[in-house]
Protein backbone atom coordinates (compact mmCIF):
# COMPACT_ATOMS: atom_id res chain seq x y z
CA UNK A 1 0.00 0.00 0.00
CA UNK A 2 1.41 3.38 -0.98
CA UNK A 3 1.83 6.07 1.62
CA UNK A 4 -0.22 9.26 1.25
CA UNK A 5 2.06 12.26 1.62
CA UNK A 6 1.08 15.63 3.04
CA UNK A 7 3.32 18.62 2.26
CA UNK A 8 3.22 21.68 4.52
CA UNK A 9 3.84 24.98 2.70
CA UNK A 10 6.15 26.35 5.39
CA UNK A 11 8.67 23.49 5.10
CA UNK A 12 11.21 22.50 2.43
CA UNK A 13 10.27 19.39 0.44
CA UNK A 14 13.00 17.31 2.08
CA UNK A 15 11.71 18.16 5.56
CA UNK A 16 8.19 17.26 4.45
CA UNK A 17 9.41 13.89 3.17
CA UNK A 18 11.03 13.14 6.53
CA UNK A 19 7.94 14.22 8.43
CA UNK A 20 5.71 12.02 6.25
CA UNK A 21 7.97 9.01 6.90
CA UNK A 22 7.86 9.63 10.66
CA UNK A 23 4.06 10.00 10.63
CA UNK A 24 3.67 6.87 8.51
CA UNK A 25 6.00 4.68 10.60
CA UNK A 26 4.72 6.10 13.92
CA UNK A 27 7.90 5.17 15.81
CA UNK A 28 11.24 6.63 16.73
CA UNK A 29 13.74 6.32 13.89
CA UNK A 30 17.50 6.81 13.74
CA UNK A 31 19.12 8.88 11.00
CA UNK A 32 20.23 5.86 8.97
CA UNK A 33 16.70 4.39 9.08
CA UNK A 34 15.21 7.72 8.01
CA UNK A 35 17.71 8.06 5.18
CA UNK A 36 16.92 4.60 3.85
CA UNK A 37 13.16 5.14 4.13
CA UNK A 38 13.23 8.55 2.41
CA UNK A 39 15.49 7.29 -0.37
CA UNK A 40 13.30 4.23 -1.02
CA UNK A 41 9.95 6.01 -0.73
CA UNK A 42 10.81 9.15 -2.69
CA UNK A 43 13.45 7.68 -5.05
CA UNK A 44 16.32 9.81 -3.80
CA UNK A 45 20.00 9.12 -3.08
CA UNK A 46 20.64 11.36 -0.09
CA UNK A 47 23.33 10.83 2.53
CA UNK A 48 22.69 10.62 6.28
CA UNK A 49 24.05 14.14 6.81
CA UNK A 50 21.38 15.70 4.58
CA UNK A 51 18.57 13.85 6.35
CA UNK A 52 20.00 14.70 9.77
CA UNK A 53 20.19 18.40 8.85
CA UNK A 54 16.51 18.50 7.81
CA UNK A 55 15.43 16.34 10.77
CA UNK A 56 17.09 18.86 13.08
CA UNK A 57 15.26 21.67 11.24
CA UNK A 58 12.01 19.84 12.06
CA UNK A 59 13.07 19.59 15.70
CA UNK A 60 13.75 23.32 15.78
CA UNK A 61 10.37 24.11 14.27
CA UNK A 62 8.52 21.90 16.75
CA UNK A 63 7.34 19.15 14.40
CA UNK A 64 9.72 16.42 15.56
CA UNK A 65 11.17 15.36 18.88
CA UNK A 66 14.75 14.17 19.25
CA UNK A 67 15.43 11.58 21.98
CA UNK A 68 18.66 9.97 23.06
CA UNK A 69 18.72 6.33 24.15
CA UNK A 70 22.29 5.55 25.19
CA UNK A 71 24.48 6.44 22.23
CA UNK A 72 21.59 6.40 19.75
CA UNK A 73 19.49 9.39 18.74
CA UNK A 74 15.91 8.85 17.59
CA UNK A 75 13.58 11.23 15.80
CA UNK A 76 9.81 10.97 16.15
CA UNK A 77 6.91 13.10 15.04
CA UNK A 78 5.41 15.10 17.90
CA UNK A 79 2.00 13.84 18.86
CA UNK A 80 2.81 10.31 17.71
CA UNK A 81 2.08 7.57 20.20
CA UNK A 82 5.34 5.72 19.74
CA UNK A 83 8.42 4.50 21.53
CA UNK A 84 12.03 4.26 20.49
CA UNK A 85 13.08 0.74 19.60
Amino acid sequence: MEMESVFLDNLPDTANMILNILWDRNRGMRTNELTQAVNETYHRAWENEVIQEFANLLVGRGYVEKKRRGFRIYYMALGADCECE
